[in-house]
């Protein structure tokens, strides 16, 4: 009887083990599939945007087209570290500004979102927003919101605002 009651235990518990570890392993696997969707949008290259001047001296001074959000987050944030003019990052602004407009024509509706603290978020989620099917993408962050911070969340700001207007319309 001692057995039967230890054997029936032990299976009990094996299973309950076996189901954590599916659990784990699930919310891995929608961790890893919301990076590489957040990776492919901020990645998605974009043609046809304004050229001028200042954008093709930057372009070569960030070895960068400066055709992606990644591209266009990476070099304004390190704007200091890079001695980036006031006109060029200005420029960056403007170019993520267009960027919001490109996504927009493409019915590619996203936002940005800054989701640092002491346990900052990398993820996606979906939300309404005048009737439209609004990806978010968790950009995570820091704890300290320091001048590189500062920039990206300006840049957050800015792409937002845009398709914000652009959903209104």
């Amino acid at each position: 009887m001692k057995k039967t009651v230890f054997l029936i235990l032990t299976l009990i518990t094996s299973n309950l083990i076996l189901a954590q570890n599916r659990d784990a392993e699930y919310d891995e696997y929608v961790s890893e599939l919301a990076n590489v969707e957040i990776n492919e949008l901020l990645n998605y290259p974009i043609s046809n945007l304004t050229e001028n001047e200042i954008l093709l001296k930057l372009k070569k001074k960030t070895n960068s087209e400066l055709n992606t959000l990644a591209s266009i987050l990476l070099n304004y944030k390190f704007a200091e570290t890079l001695d980036l003019k006031i006109e060029e990052q200005t420029m960056l602004q403007m170019r993520m500004t267009e960027m919001a407009d490109k996504f927009y024509e493409k019915n590619k509706f996203i936002f940005l979102e800054y989701s640092g603290g002491y346990s900052p978020t990398f993820g996606i989620k979906d939300e309404i927003y005048n009737d439209k099917k609004v990806m978010i993408l968790l950009m995570g962050g820091t704890c300290i919101i320091d001048e590189i911070a500062w920039n990206e969340k300006r840049l957050y700001s800015i792409f937002n605002e845009r398709m914000k207007k652009n959903i209104a319309e």
